[in-house]
């Protein structure tokens, strides 16, 4: 092989100018952990303490830490989103635009979900649409900040709540981190990012002590979650001041096989049951493995345009195609698990995993689909005409 033919390998992918089919596919790999852990939950398989489900089937043990699935998707945000800012501040440039910035995040994920939502809560809770600010609640992403429960059919969408509380404090982050990565200190970048880190630890101290009592609303909300951001946004830090690949992820089996080394740790006592809420040093080593899961699974697909090891099979027509509709998996399947127990007249925790798991993947893709094509790539095609709006405005 000559050195131009080997030169597309050794590069780092600009992630903030470019899609990454790799990532796409490992996006679809965690909504996929995300809709087997729940199938788990719902068919007796996985015991939760927060839904009072089952005590576990043979079946527990594998899939009950699929939660890393959320950590994923949270790493891959922070790396994709502030990468934009990471390359204008190694180039010298201004800070894209704030305003941009928000407006493309809405249209990215409001309208989908108000979709979902919508249907989730005519299907199951038509009461709640009845009484506006539930509705509005819902519709705002707001139904972590109160004791009542969030409505049938999204629960998941927790994770989105605190995912868009990212997405607004990540201006202020990058108004701050600006100066110091313009003037090369990358460094104080990421010494910055370590106590973003911490941040995090203390606040998992504070919601896992027996005086907050199990499952405080904070433990739901952005502080408890923002290490895993900023081990994204660190990783965009790196990339966008590297040519070449650090020496870590050259490995990319070597990186996942850490991931997974560290997933089994995670599944072990040394983090507790599902079936009880966490004490502070189980919740403490299951925060740090499932950090580790995540990061060693992103790095070597951020950080390098190899097409081999773990790429070679993500960035294949099927992965990646469901990478790009994943979040319409994300958003669906719990609309389909509940919507199936309720025509099968089942209930929580007693249906068949082996059954439940295979409808509820293919229901959720077709839905996704028809989302994605429906409403996702309309809502981007107008992002698309006002962009494109902006600059015949703007040029002279």
């Amino acid at each position: 092989m000559t050195t131009l033919e080997a030169a597309p390998d050794r590069s780092v992918p600009d992630t903030g100018r470019r899609r990454a089919p790799a990532l796409d596919g490992l996006r679809a790999f965690a909504a996929l952990l995300v809709i087997a852990l729940h199938v788990g939950i719902y068919s007796g398989q996985v015991a939760s303490s927060w839904l009072g489900v089952g005590e576990g089937g043979p079946l527990g043990p594998v899939i009950s830490r699929f939660t890393v699935g959320v950590p994923i998707f949270f790493v891959l945000s922070g790396l994709l989103l502030y990468r934009p800012w990471a390359n204008a501040a190694r180039a010298g440039l201004p800070r894209p635009s704030t305003a941009r910035y928000l407006w493309h995040r809405a249209l990215r994920i409001l309208p989908a979900y108000w979709a979902v939502a919508l249907a989730a809560l005519l299907w199951f809770g038509r009461d709640t649409l009845t009484e506006a600010w539930p509705a509005l609640r819902t519709f705002l992403l707001l139904h972590i900040y109160q004791h009542d429960p969030i409505p049938t059919g999204i629960p998941q969408t927790w994770s989105l709540a605190t995912e868009v509380s990212f997405y607004a404090v990540l201006p202020l982050l990058a108004w701050g981190l600006h100066p110091l990565l313009r003037r090369g200190r990358t460094g104080a970048v990421l010494g910055v990012l370590a106590v973003v880190e911490a941040v995090t630890l203390a606040t998992v101290v504070a919601t896992h002590t027996a005086s907050a009592g199990p499952y405080p609303l904070a433990q739901l909300w952005l502080p408890e979650y923002a290490g895993y951001f900023a081990a994204g946004i660190a990783l965009a830090v790196v990339a966008s001041g590297k040519r070449r690949p650090p020496a870590l992820v050259r490995s990319p089996w070597l990186c996942w096989g850490v991931a997974l080394a560290a997933y089994a740790l995670v599944s072990t006592p040394l983090t507790g049951t599902t079936a009880r809420y966490p004490t502070v040093t189980e919740a403490l080593r299951e925060h740090a493995l499932y950090l580790v899961v995540a990061v060693a699974l992103v790095a070597p697909l951020a950080l390098s345009d190899s097409a081999n090891g773990p790429a070679a099979v993500l960035r294949r027509p099927l992965p990646a195609w469901l990478g790009r509709v994943s979040y319409g998996l994300f958003l669906w399947h719990m609309v389909v698990v509940e919507g199936w127990l309720r025509v099968t007249g089942q209930r929580a925790g007693t249906a068949d995993f082996w059954v439940l798991f295979p409808v509820t993947v293919v229901l959720t893709t077709v839905l996704a689909a028809l989302t994605h094509h429906l409403v996702e790539l309309p809502t981007r095609r107008l992002r698309t005409r006002s962009a494109a709006t902006r600059e015949r405005t703007e040029t002279p």
